[in-house]
Formats: C-alpha cells, structure tokens, sequence
C-alpha cells in the first residue's frame, strides 16, 4: 500500500514535473501570504496556561484596572527646579494632544506631583496643607515657590512615613537625594506584543521632543513594551545572523557531499519552501513569534537536508547502474522515499509529544516541527524529484552526466570516513563487554548527576545588558528600587473597614519576613506596597475609619480630582481591589520566595477574614509558576516521545527487542544531555527543556538506520560479525553527514550572544553527536549479542 502511493508520487513527479511545482509555488504563495499575520509574543503570560490562577488574575487585573503593563520615564539631575516641575506637571496634557499615542498606546500618566496638596501659611512661617491640589494652583505659583511647595510635600510625606512606621518612605517618584524623579505611563492592556513594540518608538519620540531641551537634565526610558522592542530587535537580529551562518554551513555540507552546484541549489531549494510552509502555517494559525520560534529555522535545515541527501545519493546510486533520469527518480522515490517515511513519522511522533506541554508556546513549536518534518518529507519526494528530471532529462544533460560519471568511476575508492567507520565497527564487534561497562557506568553517572540538575525561569536572561531600555531600567532600579510588579487582587467589600484592615494586615506580613535577596536587601519592602488601604489610613491621619461610610466620604473627596493615583487600585464598584508590591527582579530564589510569602500570607488572612478572596499575579508569580511548569514538562514531553517512538520501532522491526535497540540510542543521548547540563551548570530553562523530545525526534533516525540494515545483513544469510561490519560501513558514512548537518545547524546557534539560546544550541548540538556514537559504538554490540544469542537457540531466520 505504501509502495503504492509513493510509486504515484513518483509517477507525477517523473511525468507531470511542471504541474507539480505549480502547485508547489501556489502553496507557497498562499503560505507567504500568512506572513503578515505573525505576530512577537516575548510574555510570562505567553508562555503559562490560560486557567492557570495566576493567568486568570493577570487578565482580571487588566480588564478592572488597566493591567500592570508601564513605561517608565524617568528625569535624572537638577530635577526640582521649577522649569523641570511645570513640565512634569504637563506632561500628561501634551500626550492628550498626540492621539496616536493617547489611548492608543497610553492610557494614563502617573506623576510624583499628582498627590502633593497646597500649603499655606498658618502664620509664623508655618506651612499647613490643605484640601486643594497643587497642581490645581501651578499657574498662581512661580517657579521659586512650586519648588517650596514640592519640598514641603517631601517633609510631610517622609514624617507621615515615620510615623506609620515606614522610615525611607515619602513622595513616590523623587528619589532620596532628590536627584531623580519618575514618571510612569499606563500601556493599553488591549494591545498586544507586537502592537506596543510598533507604538512605543513614537511614545519616546514625543517624551525626548517634549523633555530633550531641559538643561542639566538626562532623560531615561524604559518599560514592558521598550524591553519587548529590544528583546524583539534583538532575537530577530539573532535570528537571521544565525540563520545566515547556518546556510553558510548547509552549503559546504552540501557542496561536499553532492560536487555539484546545481544539486545544491535544488537542495537549497527545498529548504527554503519548507521554512516558507512551516512559517506561514504558523502565521495562519495565529501562533506568534515567540523565543522557542529561533530554533525552527536550524532544525529544519538540518531535517531537509537530511532527507534530500537521502533521495539524491540514492538517484545517482541508479544513475551509476546505467538507468536514465526518469527511472532513477522513480526508483529513489519508491524506495528512499518509504524509509525516509519512515524516520519522518518517527520523527513527527517525537515532536508531537510537545502537544502535551503545559506551556503554549511549546506546544505551538510541536505543532510547527511535525507540520515542518511532513512538508520536508513531501517537498523531498515531489518537488526535488520534479526538479532533477527537469534539469536531467535532456540528451546534452544525459551525455554530459555519463562523461563525470565515467570521471568518477575512476577515483573511485575507500576515503578516510569510510576507513574510520569501518575502525569503529571492529572496535563495537570485538570489545563489547568493555563497550557495555562503560555504557553502564556512564548511564549511572548521569542518574546521580540528574538529582543535582536546576531550573530557571527568567526570560529576562534573553536580554543583553547593554541595550538601551535595560541600561535604563538598571539605573531606575538604583534610583527607586525594583519597578518589578506582584501583586494581590482582593474580592469582597473592600470599602469595610475590617477588609481595609486585612489587606493592611497583609501587606504587613509580606514585609515583615526578615528574608533578604541575593543582594542583602529586604525581599519586600513596606514603603514599596501601596493599596487603597494604605491610602484610605494615610488620609485617615494613620487610622481606618470605623465606618464604611466615612471611607467613601473619604474617598469621594479624593475623587474631586482626577489626578489621584490611589483610586487606580479599586474597581468602580468597589468590589475588587489590588495591592501592588513592587520588587526588584533578584534571583531565581527570590522570585520564588516572594511569591511563596504573598501566597502564604494570603492564605493565612483568609482563614481570618473569610469575606475576602485573593488571588496573585505579577512578575514574580508568574516566574514561579513558569519555572514549577519546566521539570514536568520535560518529563512528560521526553516520556511520551519516548514511549510513541518505541512503539513504532517495535511495530516497524515487528520485534520488542529490536524496537528497543533502535531506541536506546535517544535515550543515551538523553542521559548525556542531562549529564552535560550539570558538568556545565546549565540549568533546564525554557530552552533547552524542549531538548530531550528534539534528540528523540531527530536522532532516532540514527538507531532505525543502523537497526534495520544489520537486520537485512543479517537476515540476508550474512555472518553476524561481517553485517555489523557492513552495517557500519554503508550506513554509517550516512548517518555522519546527517548528524553533521542537524547537530552543525544547532552548533551555530551555541554561537549566540544570548545566553538561553547559546546554551539551547550548545547541548542540543552535543546530545546529537551522544546519539550518533551510541548508534555507531554502542547499538552495533546489542545487535551483535542479540544476534549471537539468537543463533544459539537456533531461532535465526534466514531470508
């Protein structure tokens, strides 16, 4: 049955060569038109399930409140002069006047002057504030006395702080020496990745306009959507420097294996319309471009290449025996064409096993890596067969091939590979107990090694430091601490005073651990937690009213005018609630703990206060969650690989022994890959926990090949000794050029500057060669003692 179709196939490609690659090139046509629709997605949020509770607080915090997502602006130098306030104090408006960055982009603007009052004279030069605003009175003050004003607002929000306990508190967004004041912009939560990486570049352009002429004055910005810019310039920079190498490399491997230009650019061909398929399949289905996306590219070169070098070398096998062009396409479609089948299905099968990932992003590089191996296969047995008889089937074509044929012919001979192979093949025959011992005992090292394997989430470590939006989020962070943002939402009747006083009583807690980060810092600070409570007991002179309806007498006057940040942390109908934490992005372990206080903190109010709920989100939350997710990923992604791979080795040989054979070799790879890991002290990120199921997917060509040719030797009537030598011999040279291309594509990744992808590149590249030497060293010499043993019972058969 599968004869058949592929003998069709080659029946249209031999016969109907045009057709077929106009049809080829309308799909491509259609695939390039789904370009458009990828999108950038760099997000924690991206990268966890939607039900995941820390997902479903996210999207709530951005339906109620606008979400967390900022850009910061802030104003290093002689910041409190009045030049520099009044422009501060209109910088909002001025944005107002831009409409395609306001609401488009911006959806609000907090400044340190939003909450200053006005203070007057009581007599004697003592200054008292009063229910007005300042910013309600700027044009009845000169500069002298703005400047006054905002000192005095500076002395009584840091006694205010002394005397609720908070010391180093005070005006939020001036920093302690004064030299540094902060602006924060609210993004539209509506918009997604790519959106706000387009629309930031004229948010900063109109803030530089706007601040660029103070004197004495530097202007720094940074945020989510400038640090999604970077990240994305960056890896799409990466990406096609990368990219570049890696057809650099595709093109020696080719041109060495083929001596011919023209096959390379068949080759070539093949590989490009497969990226163009996988690329604008992924654009059709709305998956966006995310850091897993960097490692589709070498893959597939690695796989395509693989594939035609098969097809081709068995083309001109057929040509050498004296077929014509026609013939030797057919002949290598049928049979190439249903090996290669069959390494591609296992192939596919090992990528599938991706579809059961908790994390999307991953799933989506499993849907694209199975679409992508069955696209290299199908362009492999149609649009390359196609090609070569187009260009083959002239006479001049015909007489030239027979003048390099008979050339060739006469250099013909073992090369040093074939040498070495064969080398290889006498060691694996004749030193298998020595073989089988040290594969044990490097197996046993890499178990114990594995209990010492660590985890990483941070996927600001895709981020080189010297980019602008991180240099400035750095001196940010010196100037006003970590801008980083977890955060608590409380339902229930906020405006009670006993839930005012439980979210108090939380946010007392969380500050209150004695944990430090790696730094020697305090993991939360108080002055850093701000929530409607804390501005209802500010107000309320350092105490909560004791009455729900003089918090909203309260609250009401606060409403009177616009400006006041603290009506940003409830809902309109009072019913939900944020507590902000805001903390500076340390360790792995910090974010880890951080999120384990809020939780448990949390836990422990609400078996107190019943009538409140709280559920977390933020940065450090979702790390913990993203990095909670890695271990089990790997170990159901490889599992189920490992398991669906097996399965069709086993029913492929028709043997449970064999079809384990075969696959022993990934899992050595496997076990190696986590050995490596820890020698280096690589932790498993979200990079390379995609490895094992990639090694599995890829490298269990390596045992199938060798399997099944010693099976033939073998069962050809062939000495057990003499078809290890044979199987090694033929199939080996194969196998190294395969794996020089696939483990070489993700070698040139390891060149990366980026630290997650040098090492995805790095241990993908060297499981690959682990999985080749298992096939080369160790699988001969369980085929050879399953082979013997089999001859003593007397149960060979012989075809």
């Amino acid at each position: 049955m599968v004869e058949k179709v592929f003998r069709g196939l080659a029946n249209q490609s031999e016969k109907r060569p045009v057709l077929v690659i106009l049809v080829i090139l309308a799909i491509t046509a259609l695939a390039l038109a789904g370009f458009r629709f990828i999108k950038s997605e760099y997000s924690y949020k991206a990268m966890l399930p939607k039900d995941l509770e820390s997902v479903k607080a996210l999207e709530e915090a951005e339906d109620i409140f606008g979400g967390t997502i900022e850009e910061q602006v802030m104003l290093e130098g002689d910041v409190l002069r009045g030049d520099v306030l009044r422009r501060v104090a209109g910088y909002k408006s001025f944005l107002r006047e831009n409409p395609d960055v306001w609401e488009t982009f911006v959806t609000d603007v907090v400044t340190p002057l939003d909450e200053m009052n006005l203070f007057v004279d009581a007599g004697g030069g003592n200054y008292q504030p009063t229910e007005q605003y300042l910013l309600e009175n700027l044009d009845k003050l000169s500069d002298d006395e703005l400047v006054a004003q905002v000192r005095l607002n500076i002395a009584a929000a840091a006694e205010r702080a002394r005397a609720l306990g908070v010391p180093g508190a005070g005006i939020r967004g001036i920093s302690q020496d004064e030299k540094a004041l902060l602006l924060t912009a609210r993004i539209n939560p509506e918009k997604d990745t790519m959106d706000q990486i387009k629309l930031v570049d004229p948010f900063e352009a109109y803030t530089r306009e706007y601040f660029g002429d103070l004197a004495g004055v530097n202007l720094y910005e940074s945020g989510n959507a400038s640090l999604n810019r970077d990240a994305n310039q960056q890896t799409m920079k990466e990406t096609r420097f990368l990219f570049a190498l890696a057809f650099a490399f595709i093109l020696v491997v080719l041109f060495l294996t083929f001596r011919r230009f023209s096959d390379v650019l068949l080759t070539l061909m093949v590989i490009m319309v497969t990226i163009i398929w996988v690329m604008g399949l992924s654009g059709w289905l709305g998956f966006p471009f995310t850091y897993q996306s960097t490692a589709i590219m070498p893959l597939l070169l690695g796989i395509d290449i693989a594939y035609a070098i098969h097809v081709m070398s068995r083309y001109y096998e057929e040509r050498r025996g004296g077929n014509d062009p026609y013939a030797s396409s057919t002949k290598a479609v049928v049979t190439t064409g249903v090996a290669v089948f069959l390494t591609a299905a296992t192939t596919a099968f090992g990528f599938a096993s991706f579809s059961i990932s908790d994390m999307p992003p991953i799933v989506q590089f499993g849907i694209l890596c199975v679409a992508g191996v069955l696209f290299s296969f199908l362009l492999s047995v149609t649009l390359l067969p196609a090609t070569v008889v187009l260009r083959d089937r002239s006479p001049k074509a015909q007489e030239k091939w027979e003048r390099k044929n008979r050339r060739r012919a006469e250099k013909s001979g073992a090369t040093w590979l074939d040498q070495l192979l064969s080398r290889v093949a006498v060691l694996s025959e004749h030193h298998r107990v020595l073989v089988g011992i040290v594969t044990f005992l490097v197996l046993a090292t890499c178990g114990i090694l594995a209990f010492n394997i660590s985890t990483e989430a941070d996927l600001s470590r895709m981020m080189k430091g010297d980019t602008p939006s991180m240099r400035a989020s750095e001196l940010i962070n010196q100037y006003f601490g970590g801008q980083n943002i977890g955060y608590a939402l409380v339902e229930g009747d906020i405006l009670e005073p006993d839930n005012l006083e439980a979210m108090l009583d939380f946010e007392n807690r969380i500050s209150s651990t004695g944990l430090l980060d790696r730094d020697g810092n305090p993991l939360i600070e108080r002055s850093r937690v701000m929530s409607i409570a804390d501005v209802v007991r500010n107000v309320g002179g350092g105490a909560i009213p004791a009455s729900k309806q003089e918090v909203i007498s309260m609250l009401m006057k606060l409403r009177g005018n616009g400006q006041n940040s603290g009506m940003r942390l409830i809902s309109e109908d009072g019913r939900v609630a944020m507590i902000s934490v805001r903390v500076a992005r340390g360790s792995q372990s910090d974010m880890e703990n951080i999120a384990n206080i809020m939780r448990e903190a949390g836990r422990e109010v609400m078996e107190e206060n019943p009538s409140v709920r709280m559920a977390f989100s933020g940065l450090p939350i979702l790390m913990s969650d993203l990095l909670a997710s890695i271990v089990p990923t790997q170990l159901k992604t490889s599992g189920l690989a490992l398991l669906l791979c097996a399965l069709i080795v086993i029913l492929v040989f028709k043997s449970v022994f064999l079809g384990l054979a075969a696959t022993s070799v990934v899992f050595l790879g496997i076990a190696l890959e986590i050995g490596a890991l820890v020698i280096l002290g690589w932790p498993l990120d979200f990079m390379t926990v995609m490895i094992s199921s990639l090694v599995i997917g890829a490298g269990i060509d390596f045992g199938i090949h060798v399997t099944h040719r010693f099976r033939e030797e073998w069962h050809g009537g062939m000495e057990v000794d003499e078809a290890i030598r044979r199987t090694v011999g033929h199939v080996g040279k194969a196998l190294v050029a395969a794996a020089a291309t696939t483990a070489g594509a993700f070698a040139i990744i390891a060149l990366s500057d980026v630290t997650p992808l040098r090492r995805f590149g790095g241990i993908t590249a060297l499981s690959l060669t682990f999985a080749l030497l298992a096939s080369l060293l160790v699988l001969p010499s369980i085929l050879a003692w399953y082979a013997n043993l089999v001859e003593r019972r007397g149960k060979r058969q012989v075809a």
